[in-house]
């Protein structure tokens, strides 16, 4: 079969397009002929930052057809359409993912859409699980245009919450107003967290979902209300993040670690998860598709899905 892989860590050009040997399925395992790949945040990141075994095939999220199965496998059947997850495998035309991480499209749902749920609308529903969020409470969204950030826009103001997101571009912002956002926070020359204790006349958030860590999850803590929780999805602003643990102390603040994957075949997550396809289906979550990209593309896919200022997601198709 054909594959999108890399041999060392680096930019979208280290992607080649190359011949690699089919996978085969564990027995816990489906195998699906690859029709959707989403291209998710935690490619992009292992792309550029971590080197990959022998041959090792990248990518999270991908859907098609089951062509195989495992013997230990339930509740599956050849040929029905499912989107599935993994640490890797999903850049080629054949794909190998633990049944428990793979989920049924319902008929008339886009298999490219489909293909995007589990990890990024998915992780924004676990994370609003975790963190508690009620209607009538007020969210921070670190990130708000991206594909979690999106999905956690849409989610919290369906719950009824005030939302407040952050991003970069006030164009990007003002784009997702239309998606449950409240008030857009320009980070840049100002603090978020100086701009926020103005909007909010010096009173502080319930919550905040932060796909981006580092810097901005240290001032964005400055605007947490006692108690509150503060959930950390994405690390692009750095893994070695210091948080002053006196005044996590002081505050009662609690910050959550939310990685879905290693939960996401659990009750509740695949649960949230399962609910999200039928509202996509019945256009009550809107999952935009910025760009789609042959497979053999694949550098320019990820090329595409690193730049600023898109709104949804980049896809490629084997």
């Amino acid at each position: 079969m054909k594959a999108a892989l890399y041999h060392e860590a680096g930019g979208p050009d280290t992607l080649h397009y190359e011949d690699v040997a089919d996978p085969v399925p564990a027995d816990d395992e489906l195998l699906i002929r690859v029709e959707a790949i989403s291209i998710e945040g935690g490619d992009l990141v292992g792309r550029r930052d971590l080197a990959p075994g022998k041959n090792e095939i990248p990518g999270y999220s991908a859907a098609g057809e089951i062509v195989g199965m495992g013997k230990d496998v339930e509740g599956f059947s050849l040929g029905q359409k499912v989107t599935t997850f993994h640490w890797k495998g999903s850049h080629a035309q054949l794909r190998a993912a633990p049944a428990r991480n793979s989920f049924l499209i319902p008929d008339g749902l886009d298999i490219g859409i489909a293909s995007t749920i589990p990890v990024g609308p998915g992780t924004a529903a676990w994370a609003l699980h975790l963190a508690k969020l009620a209607p009538g409470q007020t969210v921070l969204v670190l990130g708000a245009a991206g594909g979690v950030g999106l999905a956690t826009v849409q989610l919290a103001a369906k719950l009824g919450a005030r939302v407040i997101g952050t991003g970069t571009r006030p164009e990007s912002l003002e784009r997702i107003r239309e998606y449950g956002l409240n008030d857009g926070i320009v980070v840049g020359e100002r603090p978020a967290s100086e701009q926020i204790r103005a909007l909010l006349g010096g009173n502080k958030v319930d919550v905040i979902i932060d796909t981006i860590g580092g810097d901005a999850l240290v001032d964005a803590l400055d605007v947490l209300k006692d108690g509150g929780n503060a959930v950390l999805i994405g690390v692009f602003g750095g893994r070695a993040t210091k948080i002053d643990a006196g005044r996590l102390l002081k505050h009662r603040h609690t910050v959550i670690g939310c990685l879905l994957g290693p939960e996401m075949g659990d009750e509740v997550p695949r649960r949230l998860i399962s609910e999200l396809f039928e509202m996509a289906k019945q256009g009550d979550l809107r999952v935009p598709i910025d760009a789609r990209f042959p497979l053999s593309e694949a550098a320019s896919a990820h090329r595409r899905a690193e730049e600023r200022g898109r709104i949804g997601r980049v896809l490629m198709v084997p």
